[in-house]
């Protein structure tokens, strides 16, 4: 019965914790090429190089904050 709660303890857990680890993450090291498989991908954030930059160091912040 306990075994069940610790499990639960840490799936709960889980969610904020990879809100901090990729908030900081993006916000430090943003990917530095616009790709379509890892970050932020949105049609905005991938027109230009700056709004690449822009939207990750603000999406890891938001994360990261939140």
């Amino acid at each position: 019965m306990i075994g069940f709660w610790i499990f639960m303890f840490f799936m709960v857990a889980l969610l904020p914790a990879s809100m901090l680890a990729l908030g900081k993450y993006f916000k430090q090291n943003a990917p530095k090429d616009i790709n379509g498989v890892f970050g932020y991908r949105s049609v905005r954030s991938m027109q230009n190089q700056d709004t690449w930059q822009f939207a990750h160091e603000h999406f890891g912040q938001t994360w990261f904050v939140v």
